[in-house]
């Protein structure tokens, strides 16, 4: 079937300066270009994606492009302007062959109303919040949808974990150059980057950390809960301000989380035991025990009690103060940068310095991001979803959040 163009609009191309000889920057300009000139051949099609049909809209213009350095040749994103002006989030991603193999586009909002009511369709458990942070650390809300509601917020918990090490480095109990040795006892999912390897491999802590914020590694997770001791992790808790640190204690490991998410009965039992105290004796005495878990739950399970919660505003007070700390620590900043604000496609010229950590599992979906722009302006943008029933799209849910995100951050620095 040939493209159809789905405005009636003329369009001319403008070829874009921004985009890379790269399989993903050629298949963003042969779109753009495409977009001027609809309808094109089943053939020329064929050659370009291995899609079934490529509905677009007209005129498109690239406005900014980014693409995560380990993954620059497959997999980019994009905020494009169409022939009516209005602005959509790209995700590109290509094959082996170089053609398209998948393609989202979803609408930038521009206005606070639209992008509450895009993260608000979203499911039935919503919060947001955009802020600035001041050049003293402190926070000023711009726009909130329950920013003070706690949420389960998944791996983005390992912000807190990164705080703690930052901090022990701070005062001199731990260096980031530091090896530590991985250990069975500490390895979550077998197949992460930490779990594939043999115990006794020596790593750096700032390696762990690396992989913790850049792929979610569960294992590098809990080796740095193992080096620091979960007293630390919750000591962080109360220096970032959390609102109720209560929620998360005693602080899970991703492995007593997952072996709990996967023995029901066992979690029953834990969430009965009286207070934190009675509950970290259950851990020891009984999840500790527990064999190591080989699959994750498709469905929700325990999402508002087996869980590390925190809200938006506490979201965004823990960037505040890694923000700090990172002004001692620049090897903090090139850990949380690692995947940016590359996601957003936000101009890397207009921000220089961007920040991210997102959480993922069935039901639970959120995506924290913080880009300060050329003349030093810092600003944070926090969107969790969750549904405690049934699990969500999480493509297309992620990829909602990361316009939304990137149309926060037009509209805050306006």
């Amino acid at each position: 079937m040939p493209i159809v163009n789905s405005h009636s609009q003329a369009a001319t191309y403008r070829p874009s300066p921004l985009l890379p000889s790269t399989p993903v920057g050629r298949q963003l300009q042969w779109l753009g270009e495409v977009s001027a000139r609809l309808p094109i051949t089943d053939a020329e099609l064929r050659s370009h994606t291995s899609l079934p049909s490529l509905p677009l809209p007209a005129g498109l213009h690239v406005e900014s492009f980014r693409a995560q350095p380990r993954e620059a040749e497959r997999r980019a994103f994009a905020v494009v302007r169409d022939a009516v002006g209005d602005r959509h989030h790209v995700i590109l991603r290509t094959d082996a062959a170089g053609r398209i193999h998948s393609l989202r586009f979803t609408p930038v909002p521009g206005s606070w109303v639209e992008l509450s009511e895009q993260v608000g369709r979203l499911a039935p458990r919503t919060s947001l919040l955009a802020a600035e942070i001041d050049r003293t650390g402190r926070v000023r809300p711009i726009h909130g949808v329950e920013p003070s509601v706690a949420r389960p917020i998944g791996a983005a918990a390992v912000l807190y974990v990164i705080g703690a090490l930052a901090h022990a480095v701070a005062q001199g109990r731990m260096r980031w150059d530091e090896p530590l040795a991985v250990r069975d006892a500490w390895k979550t999912d077998l197949r992460s980057p930490t779990g594939r390897l043999p115990d006794g491999t020596m790593h750096s802590l700032r390696r762990y950390a690396d992989d913790a914020i850049f792929s979610g590694d569960a294992s590098a997770i809990d080796h740095l809960v193992g080096r620091l001791g979960r007293g630390a992790v919750e000591a962080q808790h109360v220096r970032f301000q959390h609102a109720q640190i209560g929620a998360n204690l005693p602080f899970l490991t991703t492995r007593e989380a997952t072996q709990l998410k996967t023995h029901p009965h066992v979690s029953a039992e834990y969430l009965a035991t009286d207070g934190p105290r009675a509950r970290l004796e259950y851990l020891r005495d009984v999840v500790a025990h527990l064999p190591r878990p080989t699959e994750w739950p498709d469905e929700p399970r325990f999402t508002d009690s087996v869980e590390w919660f925190a809200s938006p505003a506490d979201v965004t007070r823990a960037f505040a103060g890694l923000l700090a700390q990172a002004e001692e620590q620049p090897v903090l900043g090139a850990v949380l940068g690692q995947q940016g604000t590359a996601s957003l496609a936000l101009d890397a010229g207009r921000w220089p310095v961007g920040w991210s950590k997102g959480g993922v599992e069935p039901g639970v979906v959120t995506e924290n991001f913080l880009a300060r722009t050329q003349d030093g302006r810092t600003f944070t943008v926090s969107l969790m979803v969750s549904d405690p029933d049934r699990p969500l799209d999480v493509d297309a849910t992620r990829a909602v959040l990361r316009a939304c995100a990137a149309g926060a951050f037009t509209l805050m620095s306006a």
